[in-house]
């Protein structure tokens, strides 16, 4: 727990959503953006590297990924500053994440 609400999401596999997720980021410097990833550890420096990303991204682990019932991809999940999840879902763009943080 980080102390402020994270945004995780779950192997954004479909690069059509990166640049979305990039500038939602940008934009919400208030939140804490942990993307969850299938790559190995070298895949996911070069993904950070290629995509400009500046929030890191962690190693995909089932347990991991059932923990917070993933249920496809682009999955998001958003947990409070408690370490409780407030929500989950679908998100392709920068306006759905911004839905879903915000509980709509």
């Amino acid at each position: 727990v980080c102390g402020r609400v994270m945004v995780l999401p779950i192997h954004v596999y479909t690069q059509k959503t990166y640049p979305h997720l990039k500038a939602f980021s940008e934009a919400r410097r208030d939140l804490q953006v942990v993307m969850i990833s299938r790559g190995t550890a070298d895949e996911n420096r070069e993904m950070v590297t290629k995509q400009g990303f500046g929030f890191p991204l962690l190693a995909w682990d089932d347990v991991v990924a059932q923990q917070y019932q993933a249920l496809g991809t682009p999955f998001f999940v958003v947990v409070d500053e408690q370490g409780v999840i407030t929500a989950g879902g679908f998100a392709n763009t920068q306006t759905e994440l911004s839905q879903l943080v915000a509980g709509k």
